[in-house]
């Protein structure tokens, strides 16, 4: 293979000894593997509510136990996978990781107990590790450093058109049936008219859905630029790289423990408010990152692991209570709209900025999204309240 042959995909320049079929098999893995992780994400308040039959009163916490289950495995799995792509080579680990989220999504509508759907989510976190782990990767191997930003952004194109066709294939789980999505959304847009609390939650989906692209690709990205421009050797800023992100799942890890004293107690409008303002706090604050890799950094990456997961639960908490239970099934299936389009528009625009306003750029596009819904939440809050 000559250095012209593999030399562009499009305008994006490739690194030496990588193929236009390599590149185009990675943008295939954007499509699906983002739509696999958000779909478990939507479907797991379902299932607590209609298979377990748990009350609007405990379903907080047990998302809050499923949350830091799911990031606690992501932390001790990262490092050993990592270890086996090196051994076996990333596309062994990326096919495997695929394979276990595949298994996981056969065995969830199985699970009729509480333990279940946790040993569903251990074998579904493993498979979230490596598969998203190695895509990260290979972002990184395969475009040159001044185009990498452009191939995280059609990346992130197509992470949110594999979860929009997602939907479009499979709705939204339902008694009796599974009618088609121009239905489903007519329904869930039928049922925010009636709700602000459900307008309000396909705004947190949009918003929380786009965060984490954004936290998935561009905490790595900007890591993986400041080493190389700090003359690491490119297995070395690989490795250094992955630093700020490893920072940031770790405080969503831990955050949850907290969350979980009082997620169940706030009304739920009053508990989105409160998430999304600690993202938009940490996200804002990326604006005053000079450095990702220095010790000072610290702190705002975890910032930005509690906003992140501070915003998932806010949202999905919040949309399991206003659903109304004869259109559950519609309201979620617009909830997951919404949060496709959320990582289809704001992945591709945090892509661009990347590249033409600096890496801090896509943090700062989120820290505004989240201050607005956070806005927005408190007025709901303050309508629902007693006078």
């Amino acid at each position: 293979m000559t250095g012209a042959e593999a030399a562009r995909l499009g305008p994006i320049r490739l690194e030496s000894g990588v193929s236009r079929t390599n590149a185009w098999t990675l943008l295939y893995g954007a499509f699906v593997t983002i739509g696999l992780v958000t779909g478990m994400a939507v479907l797991t308040p379902y299932l607590l509510s209609e298979t377990l039959g748990l009350d609007e009163g405990a379903k907080g916490r047990a998302l809050g136990t499923l949350t830091v289950l799911n990031e606690l495995v992501l932390i001790l799995a990262y490092g050993p996978l990592g270890a086996l792509s090196d051994r076996f080579g990333r596309r062994i680990v990326y096919v495997g990781g695929v394979l276990a989220m595949a298994t996981a999504y056969l065995l969830f509508p199985l699970a009729a107990a509480f333990g279940n759907i946790a040993a569903v989510r251990i074998l579904y976190a493993l498979g979230i590790g490596a598969a998203t782990g190695m895509y990260g990767t290979l972002l990184a191997d395969y475009a040159v450093e001044r185009d990498r930003g452009k191939l995280a952004a059609i990346g992130g194109i197509l992470n949110g058109l594999g979860v929009v066709l997602l939907a479009l294939a499979f709705g939204a789980p339902r008694h009796g049936g599974r009618p088609p999505l121009p239905a489903i959304l007519q329904r869930g847009a039928a049922a925010a008219r009636r709700s602000p609390e459900i307008v309000l939650g396909y705004a947190a989906a949009f918003v929380a859905r786009g965060d984490l692209a954004v936290v998935g690709i561009f905490t790595v990205a900007w890591g993986q630029q400041a080493a190389a421009a700090a003359g690491l050797s490119p297995s070395e800023a690989l490795e250094a790289g992955r630093i700020p992100f490893i920072v940031a799942q770790s405080a969503a890890l831990l955050w949850p423990l907290a969350l979980i004293a009082v997620i169940d107690r706030l009304p739920r409008a009053r508990m989105l408010t409160l998430a999304m303002a600690l993202a938009a706090l940490g996200y804002l604050a990326m604006g005053l990152v000079a450095d990702p890799l220095a010790t000072s950094a610290i702190p705002f990456f975890v910032a930005i692991g509690i906003g992140q997961i501070s915003a998932v639960l806010g949202a999905q908490t919040l949309i399991g209570k206003a659903a109304p239970a004869t259109e559950r099934g519609a309201v979620i299936g617009l909830f997951t709209f919404s949060g496709a389009l959320g990582i289809l528009l704001i992945g591709g625009a945090a892509g661009w900025a990347f590249d033409r306003l600096g890496p801090a750029s896509p943090f700062l596009i989120v820290g505004g999204l989240n201050a607005a819904v956070a806005l927005a939440a408190l007025a709901v809050a303050r309508r629902a309240a007693p006078a």
